[in-house]
């Protein structure tokens, strides 16, 4: 019945590209514009940051310092139109655009052959962010990929124990300590031997690495990051690994 009713609003009123306003398939963009998209090109496997022509899979960065996560997932460059539609899903609510991020995500999982996580878990927001946003982008990211990919989505035990600042124009040094700390792992289970973070953006990698970190010491073994976007930043631009902290909250440098 319901899928009925779906079809019968999808006849009267099509869904429309959210970028250029044309009619278009289920998730609201159209074949020219999505093949228009950023996308990202050869990766490191670690980082997700493009690697020059005839590289390893892994950067030297990450080689030297790697950060705590093992590899991240990501089909989109954090450049225009990308960026609108992120924003729109995180700062408007326009679950629309959050639903070409998922599925493309998705996609770009699925023609990768990328090794499946135990389970899904969206970085999670403060309690008083949740309350004034009214729901974490990160999750609803999540919703599509794992009722696809038949993964569980775990939304109860990572949890921000402070209220941090937005990462965005903070120097290196402010990302860092900004975010150290702020997660803790409240389950009564461990959170499974390889799963995945799942998130909106990734710019320096500086909170999915602390996620990571409090993962790793609740037991799991590898930590993947799923994002939709992935952002360019500055050559230099590596936070959590400037000073990286041991898995235990002691400082090093490597």
């Amino acid at each position: 019945m319901l899928s009925v009713f779906k079809n019968a609003v999808n006849l009267l009123l099509p869904p429309r590209c959210v970028l250029c306003d044309q009619p278009s398939g289920s998730i609201c963009i159209c074949e020219p514009c999505k093949n228009d998209l950023p996308r990202t090109t050869p990766q490191c496997y670690q980082c997700g940051l493009p690697l020059p022509a005839g590289h390893d899979k892994t950067c030297g960065q990450c080689l030297k310092h790697p950060p705590f996560y093992d590899h991240t997932v990501s089909p989109l460059n954090y450049t225009f139109p990308t960026d609108q539609l992120v924003r729109a899903l995180k700062f408007h609510r326009q679950l629309a655009e959050g639903r070409v991020l998922s599925h493309l995500l998705y996609e770009h999982i699925i023609t990768g052959a990328h090794t499946l996580p135990d389970q899904l878990i969206p970085v999670p927001l403060h309690r008083l962010r949740m309350i004034k946003r009214g729901f974490n982008q990160a999750f609803e990211l999540g919703r599509y990929p794992c009722s696809m990919l038949g993964i569980p989505l775990q939304i109860t035990s990572l949890r921000r124990k402070r209220n941090t600042r937005a990462q965005s124009g903070l120097s290196r040094g402010q990302r860092l300590s900004n975010v150290r700390g702020a997660f803790y792992w409240r389950g009564h289970k461990t959170p499974g031997r390889h799963v995945a973070l799942i998130d909106d953006v990734m710019t320096t990698g500086t909170t999915v690495s602390e996620c990571a970190r409090v993962l790793k010491i609740a037991g799991a073994e590898r930590v993947d990051v799923w994002v939709p976007a992935r952002a360019i930043p500055a050559r230099d631009a590596h936070p959590d690994r400037q000073a990286r902290p041991s898995a235990h909250g002691h400082t090093t440098r490597r």
